[in-house]
């Protein structure tokens, strides 16, 4: 059995797609099931990841322009029947089973089409539930206040359904990390890990990094994420006088990171059940429109703090907001057990059960 995902990573799109596509590969690669990823190119060095994760891609085509809405129902930067049509033609040169999609800008009428010229069984990975799909799984692992209706006027009934946190796709380091224990010195300063995601945002570190320095009653790692050289020179060049900051780019131990940090700040992307799977609190923004109901929910139900959306946090607001900051608080314990109890690590596991139960129902 082979699976094609198709999915895309780009700056405007960012990494966390691709990382849950290559964490169920991983999981499906353990009983013997191949994947292949079809993907666009609009940066080619971003790709090399596929590849550094030990699997092949077959690009489908280019983005007719490189001015790309921010609107992610126009991140592929073609139409959607075009698209389709190159992923059909992409196909016949390399045999599938199951066709498994993470894209905001794909829906029923790709779908539609793709099944029309080759019937195979599709399953949907989404969190937006904006508009409709015609597939025979649906995947989604947030945290919803509708979360068992959201999607009902938007698949058919005989598509089932993974819905929630228990279905989070992590990689299978952050299990064994959950059951063991970090040792640190109690005398040492706090430790706050800071990332906004794979694709570096020098918005947010024209707002965190001043914050960051001007406060050194804690340790920061950041991770700044991919950045053109001039900028992460910038960033820094704007640390390099504060000891109790650490700055790296990019980094291949996330998760032992998390297990190791107190704390950490960062956005609504897939990491939140990364850091939630590891009991590690932490404190948000939304960097995009698709990230603020999650974030108000999970703020809501006082599982993590929320420090405010892009265009309206300050440098004076982060750095109030760490001095107001104490980890050790009974709040931060009696959370780290909540968000420890919604996600358990073993979603990618059931996620693949589903797969192969959909695939079998189809043959």
């Amino acid at each position: 059995m082979k699976i094609g995902f198709r999915v895309d990573i780009a700056k405007h799109i960012g990494t966390g797609h691709l990382q849950r596509c290559l964490t169920l590969a991983r999981e499906l690669k353990k009983i013997s099931i191949s994947s292949i990823f079809f993907v666009r190119e609009y940066d080619k060095e971003l790709l090399s990841l596929i590849v550094i994760s030990g699997f092949t891609y077959y690009i489908i085509g280019y983005a007719a322009s490189e001015d790309i809405s921010e609107e992610h129902l126009n991140w592929l930067g073609v139409s959607q029947e075009q698209d389709a049509q190159e992923f059909i033609n992409a196909v016949t040169k390399q045999h599938i089973d199951m066709i498994v999609i993470d894209h905001y800008s794909i829906d029923s009428t790709w779908e539609n089409i793709v099944k029309n010229a080759i019937s195979l069984p599709i399953a949907v990975i989404d969190d937006l539930a904006n508009r409709k799909h015609t597939c025979d799984l649906l995947i989604d692992q947030n945290y919803w206040p509708n979360l068992n209706s959201r999607y009902d006027d938007l698949v058919s009934g005989h598509c089932s359904r993974l819905l929630g946190p228990k279905y989070s796709l992590l990689r299978d380091e952050f299990v064994s990390l959950r059951e063991s224990k970090a040792q640190k010195p109690s005398d040492e300063l706090k430790t706050i890990l800071v990332n906004f995601g794979g694709v570096g945002n020098m918005e947010v570190w024209k707002i965190f990094l001043p914050a960051l320095v001007k406060y050194n009653k804690f340790k920061f790692h950041v991770i700044t994420g991919k950045l053109p050289l001039e900028d992460l020179a910038y960033c820094k060049n704007m640390v390099k006088q504060s000891r109790h900051i650490f700055l790296e780019e990019q980094t291949d131990q996330m998760s032992s990171l998390m297990k190791v940090s107190d704390f950490a700040l960062g956005a609504c992307g897939s990491t939140v059940w990364e850091r939630f799977c590891l009991g590690l609190n932490s404190a948000l923004i939304d960097v995009a429109d698709n990230q603020k109901d999650l974030v108000h929910y999970l703020h809501e139900k006082d599982l993590v703090d929320y420090l405010g959306s892009l265009n309206t946090i300050t440098v004076d607001s982060i750095f109030s907001y760490l001095i107001r900051l104490s980890i050790s608080n009974t709040k931060y314990l009696v959370r780290k057990h909540n968000i420890m109890n919604l996600v358990d690590g073993i979603g990618a596991n059931r996620v693949v059960k589903e797969l192969v139960l959909t695939y079998e129902k189809r043959c």
